[in-house]
Order: structure tokens, then sequence, then C-alpha cells
């Protein structure tokens, strides 16, 4: 399985005092155990650094050490920002540019699931779920 995985569920893991935390562990852990291709992309990196380096710059950057030896980092160019910009100029529910450009960079990647716990995460034909959802799909059997 293919999967693109939001900077949310990162976030999640990294901080145990959120309410989605065993959800996005166990998630995640499900995924290594069965050799899933993980997806994120570049941007996020930097969105998870900034969020996590409030907290603690050490443990951020040791943190995203770990985490990219875990998945592939999808880089984008001009082209992909262009795309974005049309979905959204042509279409009203792409409303939130990051999550638009998740969703294009998930579907260049042919992945067939994005995990995200924004619950406003907009995409028409890949299936997406929350930690909790994938969880209780795959996890809790």
């Amino acid at each position: 399985m293919k999967v693109f995985v939001d900077a949310n569920i990162f976030i999640d893991i990294f901080n145990a005092d959120r309410p989605m935390h065993r959800f996005s562990v166990a998630t995640y852990e499900y995924l290594l155990k069965t050799r899933s291709e993980i997806f994120t992309s570049c941007d996020l990196i930097t969105t998870i650094y900034y969020i996590e380096s409030k907290r603690d710059k050490l443990q951020a950057l040791l943190n995203i050490q770990n985490m990219i030896k875990t998945l592939k980092i999808i880089d984008f160019s001009n082209t992909v920002i262009e795309e974005v910009c049309e979905l959204m100029l042509n279409y009203k529910n792409y409303k939130d540019f990051e999550d638009a450009l998740q969703y294009v960079l998930a579907k260049k990647e042919k992945c067939d699931l994005i995990i995200s716990n924004d619950n406003d995460f907009y995409s028409p034909d890949i299936l997406t779920l929350s930690s909790k959802d994938f969880y209780e799909k795959y996890c809790k059997q």
C-alpha cells in the first residue's frame, strides 16, 4: 500500500499530550510493520520542525532524523504549484493551499490512501482517513 502521511500525524506522534497521539503512533507502527510505502512532502518537514521546535529544538531535529529514515519525501516544482493554483481557482472544494498541494503530490505518487487528522482535508479520489479511523479499520483487529 502507498500511503501519504500528513504533518499532523507526525506532530501527534512526537507529542504525547495531543489527543490523537495513540492512534497516530499505532497507525504509523502498522504502516511500518506491513512495509507500506510511506510518503510525505518536503514542505511538511519544515512545518513539523517549526511546531516541534517550540517545545524542544534538539528533540525536533532528532525526531525528524529518525522519521525520514522510514519514508520517502516528495519534492515539487513550479509545475506542481501551478497545478495546485488551477485546482483552487477552478474547484471550490479546494479551500486550503497546503492540503491541495498534499493531494496533488499524493496523486502524482499514486498513493492509495492519505492519512490526515485534518477534518477538512479534501481528496475526491484518494481515500482519506484520520489516524483514529485507520486504527479502527486496520489496527484494532
